[in-house]
């Protein structure tokens, strides 16, 4: 695993504040939820809202905003929470390989007594250890943190695992398809470029088509769809959202590096 340890100390300072970043976040959310949790009023207005615009805070139907389930899903799980870790992801999958090559350090990389196939998998597998840290520093400070506020009330620790577990799909879907594009192409840009776009699109499916109808059988090829069935905190996730992002990511590592292994390095 040296390419792999190699790219973690590579990314440490990165990865101190990104936890920071996330903790941070953390304490600043759950502090608000004292001043929140009365106000019953809050939930009244919200429901008075069009359906795109209740989807797109976070609502969910029977599940109070003044709710820990109802708050954490709004502020934290349903909106800032997937951009960073998107964002996180998106990026280092795009520079695993692609990167790299840009840069002029995998050439070298590769004169080594290792296979492109060891360089990849490696790379990636760096990769996902970044968003378990980031996400899992999430979770930490979520239960340091969430007490002292009564946050946490009602919530299980099955259910945050659960939640937790699901983000981590969501993002691994993203980031596999970064990966896969600057593995084959070698060029970061296009690989954030269509990734962004990919979570953009699915995104803007969840929130902006009618869980009726034609929009709905469309919503509900968007990974996004998965995450969001229903409040994950109060609910549990989907099955399809703990297992959908595996076969699924599979397939787009295996192009990646089948892609890989057979060009020119640029």
């Amino acid at each position: 695993m040296t390419v792999a340890l190699r790219l973690l100390a590579d990314r440490r300072r990165a990865l101190v504040w990104w936890t920071v970043a996330v903790a941070s976040l953390v304490l600043f959310t759950v502090s608000l939820y004292p001043s929140l949790k009365e106000q019953a009023s809050i939930d009244d207005l919200v429901a008075g809202l069009p359906e795109t615009v209740r989807t797109m805070v976070g609502y969910q139907a029977g599940v109070p905003l003044t709710s820990p389930a109802g708050f954490l899903h709004a502020r934290l799980f349903a909106t800032l929470l997937p951009v960073l870790v998107l964002v996180l992801g998106i990026g280092a999958g795009a520079r695993a390989i692609a990167g790299a090559e840009e840069e002029g350090a995998l050439e070298p990389m590769l004169a080594n007594p290792v296979t492109r196939r060891r360089v990849a998998a490696e790379r990636y597998a760096a990769v996902l250890v970044q968003l378990v840290i980031v996400v899992g520093a999430f979770a930490i400070a979520l239960v340091v943190m969430g007490p002292m506020f009564g946050v946490l009330e009602d919530i299980s620790p099955p259910a945050l695992a659960g939640a937790c577990a699901a983000l981590l799909g969501l993002a691994l879907i993203h980031t596999t398809l970064a990966f896969a594009i600057g593995a084959a192409t070698g060029r970061p840009g296009p690989a954030v470029a269509v990734s962004a776009a990919v979570a953009v699109t699915g995104y803007l499916m969840q929130n902006l088509l009618t869980a009726d109808g034609a929009g709905g059988s469309v919503r509900g090829f968007s990974p996004w769809s998965w995450y969001l069935d229903g409040n994950i905190l109060a609910d549990g996730p989907s099955m399809v959202a703990l297992w959908g992002p595996l076969p699924l990511t599979a397939v787009l590592f295996t192009l990646g590096v089948v892609r890989f292994c057979r060009r020119d390095l640029r």
